[in-house]
């Protein structure tokens, strides 16, 4: 019975140290020179653990019961930094793709695969080592996946603890409880072009207090969080430190974007910047008919040896009217694409009369045939390609000039297979498909941006 008993002790003892977290267990190890054993290939799947000549130093800074980080100075030169995974209930201590962990008296420097496998690389021990290869990489299998099922306490008080860093430093930052006088927004830098896919348009905010100091966001030198403010920006996006003009003319109503800025804690102040749009940046749409081999996305295929024939270029009207730039005076032409094919708006652009817009509704191309095989050895014939789409374009009497490229040809044919003997036969080039109809009109235009 008592020898029962002794059993069960020092079972639950081995249970409860392979669970100890690093903290734990380097609680009893000093920094200090280390002897290393290295893994040494024996033969293919064989491997043994091989003493190093010199030591190497090892250093463990602590802060309090905690350990921090773990340098490890490699071949006595190459200072490798190890960190703690979860710093309250570590399992490990990480430097690049490799790992590091002290069991058994013994630190054991491995990789870690997706399947949590270990692969030992070299060991450190202040004396012998009793384990060979496989025993290593079994051991830190068994004491990680041990540990980790014990880590969900540990990082969730990690995250509370960042939570509440990232609080206190906000707070310290922040807008809130301070008397401000104004803020403004300023640029971090001067857009050249302000149009439908420009670079976008850095910004920041700036706050001026009574005392006449200033403190601005982190994108201007400052440490003010963006949380600080409501964001009402018009004509671009509503984002955070830069923002990009809007794709669609209907938004850019007066020509121009507004950067808006309204403090959370200050409800009176805010800041606001107008940026003339310029209009002229060239532009260019496709509305082209699917490949051959893109064909199974779009119909059932049967695929044999020949190539699919492509897709034709979708019908468009194309509607353009002049009007003046509500700031500044210049002329703009107002430009709706619509998708007849699909019966969809495709886009609505505001662009200077010189600025050119590349329109595309090419047929697609025609599949490759295929190589012959045995049982079939001619090779199959390429795919048609697909005509190329009409296009309608109605201008406004009130257009005067208007850069425009319309291209709307047919898709080119695939080519024959190969065969696949001398004797037999080259599959068939694929039909280029025919080019699509531009009919131009002139009469009134109604938009609806």
């Amino acid at each position: 019975m008592k020898r029962i008993l002794l059993i069960i002790v020092v079972l639950f003892t081995l249970i409860a140290s392979a669970q100890q977290n690093q903290n734990e267990i380097l609680a009893n190890y000093n920094s200090g020179k280390y002897t290393v054993y290295k893994v040494k290939k024996v033969s293919y799947g064989k491997y043994k653990m091989v003493k190093v000549k010199k030591q190497w130093p090892i250093q463990f800074s602590k802060s309090g019961d905690k350990t921090s980080t773990v340098l490890v100075k490699r071949a006595g030169i190459l200072d490798e930094t190890f960190k703690p995974d979860v710093p309250g209930h570590p399992a490990y201590f990480s430097f690049s793709t490799y790992r590091l962990t002290f069991i058994d008296g013994i630190g054991v420097y491995y990789s870690w695969n997706g399947k949590e496998q270990a692969t030992t690389k070299y060991v450190f021990t202040k004396g012998g080592l009793n384990k060979n290869y496989k025993e290593l990489n079994k051991l830190v299998e068994n004491y990680s996946k041990a540990v980790f099922k014990n880590q969900t306490n540990a990082r969730a008080e990690v995250k509370e603890q960042k939570s509440a860093i990232a609080e206190a430093e906000r707070k310290k930052n922040s807008l809130q409880n301070r008397e401000v006088r104004k803020i403004e927004i300023e640029l971090v830098n001067t857009p050249n072009k302000v149009a439908h896919f420009s670079e976008a348009i850095k910004y920041g905010v700036v706050a001026i207090l009574k005392d006449g100091s200033k403190l601005s966001t982190e994108n201007l030198g400052g440490k003010i969080p963006w949380s600080d403010f409501i964001l009402k920006n018009k004509g671009c996006s509503n984002t955070i430190d830069e923002v990009r003009i809007d794709e669609d003319a209907k938004t850019l109503k007066e020509d121009r974007i507004t950067l808006q800025a309204i403090s959370k804690f200050h409800k009176t102040l805010k800041a606001t910047k107008h940026i003339n749009t310029t209009n002229n940046l060239s532009i260019q749409v496709n509305q082209t008919g699917f490949w051959g081999h893109e064909r199974h996305k779009y119909v059932t295929v049967f695929q044999g040896q020949n190539g699919q024939h492509a897709g034709r270029g979708d019908n468009l009207t194309i509607k353009v009217k002049t009007v003046s730039h509500k700031q500044t005076g210049v002329k703009l032409n107002k430009i709706e694409i619509f998708n007849t094919t699909k019966n969809k708006l495709v886009v609505r652009y505001k662009l200077t009369p010189n600025t050119k817009l590349i329109v595309n509704n090419n047929g697609g191309q025609g599949m490759n045939g295929f190589e012959g095989r045995k049982g079939s050895p001619n090779g199959g014939n390429g795919g048609n390609g697909g005509a190329g789409g009409n296009i309608l374009l109605i201008k406004d009497p009130s257009v005067t000039k208007l850069n425009i490229v319309l291209n709307n040809a047919g898709g080119a044919g695939g080519k024959g297979g190969a065969p696949k003997y001398s004797y037999a036969s080259r599959g068939r080039n694929g039909v280029r498909g025919d080019k699509g109809r531009i009919n131009k009109q002139v009469k009134a235009v109604k938009l609806s941006f």
